[in-house]
């Protein structure tokens, strides 16, 4: 029995609007400077830059202080571009619902898989600047290199809140647990939230909650976090490190967090309570042992006009701002036709206009320019990968030739870069569309996430890869903790559905092999003084392992129907997936939103089977499960859940 699901990862992206003024754009003079963790592009002063990065050092290692024992590197490159003034930064800055700038953003972090971006103006700059990006800058070190699964929302909303107030005077007075008045004020006008309830807020539910309820749960958390590190006369402190070793280590929270702070939640919230009650807290001022300086390692000079709107229009790409980007990039390859940056931005922009040719030839002259750039070669493999989805992003499959260029590249990426966590993910997809060389895509996906153990995305792909491997144990592990911790909605879903069709077909495999359909042959018991003939005996055969599959088929719910029939055609239009089945000598139509909530099950030989927007190549008959709902405009009888290939001769038979 084969059975197949299809799950595409793509980003989510952050949208924007951009309204160019070129004039003023010529006039700009930009430069770049490369720190030890950031790499810095602007048109503000050379200086104004050079501040920048000193400053993000300096909080960055500030904070990776308070972990002496964790590893925070990162093997994806963070850009910062840092605008002059408002008015430069104003036309990428996010907008609202309406369309509207939201004029009050002073600067955002923005992680992409292969790249990071900050951006921020200094024009006014000012504490507030920096708080919403070192806010997610903390995110971004816990999830990426702790697991954001590992790490409860309390302990990871609580140190980013902590850690946003970071301020520090001529290079070596630094400050840590500033007050926010915000939090004060919700502290003092509303209640706190029992910690027994509040240690159980997950990520997604605390997403979901309205805006005053989320705003009391950043407060106590930022409350709790204070009290841990510098209440009590700082006792807590170490305990703190106990806390996430235990949870590192396995351990679930409520058990980590009596054994590191040696008390149970009823105890710790009659402490923080009091902490808050008095509204008496304790601000940290301590003197670096020396200054923290990095004028020695700032690598700072000029940079082009068609560089810079080379690296803009990277940044548009992954904002989804195609036209922006295209025009920056247009305008960087006309004065430097050779920039690795721009001919690779631009070759991705081009795939997601669907001009494959086009895409092609940018990515392979940005790898003829330079033969290091490790991004151009897994951009060129990336490309090749997407070239044969249909619009639903489903691939059917890679040719031979095809196969081997995207390994090839993928290789040399690898050689280039060993730590980009992208090329293990890209090569373990590859081998799954295929179905071969499975065992190396596990082992790829794992060492992706040896980079990236936080990437929840990653986990469930290895998750599908042990399904593959009909190892359910360990994909049910990880999914079910996606599941739990993830709190964007389409992640979530993406989880629990698998959660659900993990079960389903878990359940199929082993009644298969129960009804003696794999590896057994079915006994048959005769009773009677007459011996049956040969054809008698194929009858009753056949019969045996008809009621066997029939057992082994997806029970149907209270709320779903099912049909036998042909499946012949699956139609994709306007964002809607209709699969077309002749049933009972008439053509009925049941649709879907998707592949990948689709459970797929084939109990019969289907190597050849396509399965995807106008794939279907010859009748394929079996038994569709659907909830039913009808729709007179699209002409559909029903939502389908699941579809069962058995043989042309096979009939429900129920057991006796």
């Amino acid at each position: 029995m084969h059975k197949y699901r299809f799950i595409l990862t793509s980003a989510l992206l952050f949208l924007f609007v951009l309204s160019l003024q070129t004039k003023a754009f010529a006039k700009d003079e930009w430069f770049e400077v490369q720190s030890k963790n950031f790499y810095l592009i602007g048109n503000a002063s050379d200086k104004d830059i050079r501040r920048v990065a000193t400053k993000l050092e300096q909080f960055r290692e500030v904070f990776v202080k308070l972990f002496p024992k964790m590893n925070f590197s990162s093997p994806v490159p963070t850009t910062v571009i840092v605008f002059k003034s408002g008015k430069a930064y104003k036309p990428y800055k996010p907008v609202n619902a309406a369309g509207e700038t939201n004029d009050w953003v002073a600067g955002y972090f923005m992680p992409r898989e292969e790249i990071n971006y900050i951006t921020l103006s200094v024009e006014g700059e000012k504490q507030q600047t920096y708080a919403t990006i070192f806010h997610e800058y903390v995110h971004y070190l816990v999830n990426n290199n702790l697991g954001r699964g590992n790490i409860p929302p309390w302990f990871n909303e609580g140190i980013a809140e902590y850690y946003d107030q970071f301020s520090i005077e001529s290079d070596e007075k630094v400050t840590l647990g500033g007050l926010n008045n915000n939090h004060l004020y919700s502290l003092q006008q509303t209640k706190m939230i029992p910690l027994d309830q509040f240690f159980n807020i997950d990520y997604f539910s605390l997403h979901q909650q309205g805006r005053h309820s989320v705003n009391i749960y950043y407060a106590q958390a930022w409350a709790l976090m204070h009290y841990l590190m510098l209440g009590n006369e700082r006792k807590r402190s170490p305990q703190l490190n106990t806390f996430l070793g235990l949870v590192m280590s396995g351990k679930q929270p409520r058990e980590a967090f009596q054994q590191a702070f040696q008390t149970d939640y009823a105890s710790m919230e009659k402490e923080l309570r009091e902490y808050v009650r008095k509204n008496s807290y304790t601000v940290l001022f301590y003197k670096a042992e020396k200054k923290m300086v990095y004028d020695d390692v700032l690598k700072s000079q000029p940079m082009t006009e068609a560089r810079a709107k080379a690296h803009l229009g990277d940044l548009l790409y992954h904002a989804d701002r195609l036209p922006e980007s295209e025009k920056h990039l247009t305008e960087s390859l006309a004065a430097e036709p050779d920039s690795v940056m721009a001919n690779t931005a631009f070759g991705l922009v081009k795939m997601r206009q669907n001009k494959f040719d086009e895409a092609k030839k940018y990515i392979e002259k940005a790898v003829a320019t330079d033969s290091k750039n490790h991004l151009a070669f897994y951009q060129y493999a990336y490309i090749l990968s997407r070239e044969g989805m249909d619009e639903s992003n489903f691939i059917s499959g890679y040719s031979n030739e095809t196969y081997e260029k995207m390994r090839a590249s993928l290789q040399k990426s690898m050689t280039l870069k060993p730590d980009f966590p992208e090329n293990y993910r890209l090569l373990a997809f590859i081998n799954m569309v295929r179905n071969e060389n499975l065992d190396e895509a596990i082992l790829a996906m794992k060492k992706a996430l040896e980079y990236a153990p936080g990437n929840q995305s990653y986990q469930l792909n290895l998750a599908d890869l042990y399904v593959r491997q009909n190892e359910f144990d360990k994909a049910f592990s990880i999914i079910e903790n996606v599941a739990k911790t993830a709190d964007e909605p389409q992640l979530r879903a993406q989880a629990e559905n698998s959660l659900q069709r993990l079960q389903t077909y878990k359940q199929q495999v082993e009644s298969y092999k129960n009804q003696g359909l794999i590896g057994t042959m079915k006994t048959i018991v005769i009773d009677g003084d007459k011996p049956p003939t040969e054809e008698e005996l194929q009858k009753l055969q056949a019969d045996a392992e008809y009621e066997a599959l029939s057992e082994a088929l997806r029970k149907p719910k209270e709320n779903e129907r099912r049909m036998i029939g042909h499946l012949s055609k699956i139609e994709c239009t306007g964002g809607n997936i209709a699969f077309v089945i002749k049933s009972d000598n008439k053509i009925v139509k049941l649709t879907s939103k998707d592949f990948e909530s689709l459970i797929l099950t084939t109990f019969i030989p289907a190597d050849d089977l396509q399965f995807g927007c106008n794939t279907i190549k010859k009748d394929y008959y079996g038994i569709f499960t659907y909830k039913p709902v009808e729709n007179a405009k699209t002409k559909t009888i029903g939502e389908i859940v699941s579809i069962e290939l058995v043989p042309e001769t096979f009939k429900l038979i129920r057991a006796k």
